[in-house]
């Protein structure tokens, strides 16, 4: 499966009328599907399967990394899109300066990585240019995954006051089945290899708002609707049982909001740890 570069074109008016309708809350808690808890060497949070997506998109505040360094060296939020043969990924990572930005698609069987044209960071007067702009601490930044089954283009962004990260490209013929929202710790959605040390009690990592998923129909709502979601628990496998990482709260907020938690030291083990 391949991904051709198409053109650079920032058209904010559009985009930000997408994020914004992305953003409506078409559903509530009735007629919501819940699935089975799902375990991801790497990532907590939600993941919805059960339709075909062509957005997904969610807010995350922008917490201090420092306050983590003695569970992980390094984590990110992103948001995800999947299909039968690639995963699509938007993150933010957390460095010492600021959150950056980062696209990867990855060819699902052989978890190679596939070139994506590079993004350009713009300014709220709209001047775009190459060189990357941390999103600072303590704002809430936006990112969003927009899919076009009919002609295959992608686009990614990530909004922040007025300031936005864009990257834009193909990737044609795809039915992506499948969109996750969270934390990710690892490389790839496959790496377990990151080090990882219990704090001593539950401790919050991250808190997602106005998350919001469209499907290839039209249809636009939260994780809960007639598609089903997924709790994402992040183990990294490297002993069975004992290397529990990350695990997401209950959604609120009519199944847009979450927050993700470390799980400490007390709750390693076999058994699938839950918040107190």
């Amino acid at each position: 499966m391949s991904v051709r570069s198409t053109r650079w074109r920032a058209a904010p008016a559009l985009i930000t009328a997408g994020v914004a309708a992305a953003m409506l809350v078409l559903a509530g808690p009735a007629g919501a599907v819940t699935g089975t808890a799902e375990i991801s060497p790497e990532q907590a949070g939600y993941t919805a399967t059960g339709a075909q997506f062509k957005t997904v998109t969610a807010s995350v505040y922008l917490r201090q990394p420092g306050q983590y360094s003695g569970e992980v060296a390094s984590f990110s939020h992103s948001v995800q899109l999947w299909s039968s043969d690639l995963v699509v990924t938007l993150e933010a990572q957390a460095t010492a300066a600021g959150y950056l930005a980062y696209t990867h698609i990855y060819d699902r069987s052989t978890h190679a990585e596939i070139p994506f044209p590079a993004g350009q960071w713009c300014n709220p007067s709209g001047g775009c240019g190459p060189d990357p702009v941390p999103w600072p601490f303590g704002s809430t930044l936006t990112l969003r995954i927009s899919y076009s089954p009919a002609d295959g283009h992608l686009i990614m962004t990530e909004n922040d006051s007025g300031s936005r990260f864009i990257a834009s490209g193909a990737a044609t013929g795809q039915s992506f089945t499948q969109a996750r929202v969270g934390t990710e710790f690892g490389s790839s959605p496959w790496d377990g290899s990151y080090s990882y040390t219990p704090p001593a009690q539950y401790t919050k990592v991250a808190a997602y708002t106005a998350v919001a998923l469209t499907s290839y129909s039209g249809h636009t709502a939260t994780l809960w609707s007639w598609w089903t979601h997924h709790k994402l628990l992040a183990n990294t496998e490297q002993q069975s049982g004992s290397d529990w990482v990350a695990i997401p709260t209950d959604l609120t907020n009519g199944g847009a909001n979450f927050q993700t938690w470390f799980v400490p030291q007390s709750a390693q083990g076999r058994a699938q740890p839950t918040l107190p």
